[in-house]
């Protein structure tokens, strides 16, 4: 096996305790996937959110909307490893109640750069987003399946 075979199946473990904490509403565990100063292009505005605080801020406020475990699916995961750095992509699915008694059902694009850091892959950016629908008026068009 290839140095890069063996780190991307070691991402791909890490990825699976990233879906496991998202679907169970850890934040202490979902703080040890990001580097301290990752950045991330969220769903949710500002159009940059920096640090693990604030990416961990906005994972808070998810659980706090939606009622856990989240129905959390991902969809054709492509890791692509050279040497201490990583891209990831995949569509993700999330189905899940809102505490207020509201429900979501939609797909998302997902796109992060890993990072060996001291030994350890961690995530130094990641993009969150849903398609534009321009003949609608530039909605965001959360209806899409893959």
């Amino acid at each position: 096996m290839t140095n890069n075979a063996v780190s991307e199946a070691e991402i791909r473990d890490r990825i699976e305790v990233l879906l496991d904490a998202v679907r169970t509403g850890d934040l202490a565990v979902l703080k040890t996937v990001f580097a301290p100063d990752v950045v991330s292009f969220d769903i949710e505005p500002p159009l940059r959110h920096v640090g693990a605080y604030k990416k961990l801020a906005n994972w808070q406020q998810v659980f706090e909307v939606f009622q856990v475990p989240l129905e959390y699916e991902v969809r054709d995961l492509t890791v692509l490893v050279d040497g201490d750095l990583a891209v990831v992509y995949s569509l993700n699915h999330m189905n899940a109640a809102m505490i207020n008694g509201g429900k979501i059902d939609y797909w998302l694009r997902w796109t992060s750069a890993w990072r060996r850091i001291n030994g350890e892959w961690l995530v130094v950016h990641d993009q969150v987003s849903v398609p534009t629908d321009f003949a609608n008026g530039a909605r965001a068009a959360m209806d899409l399946t893959p």
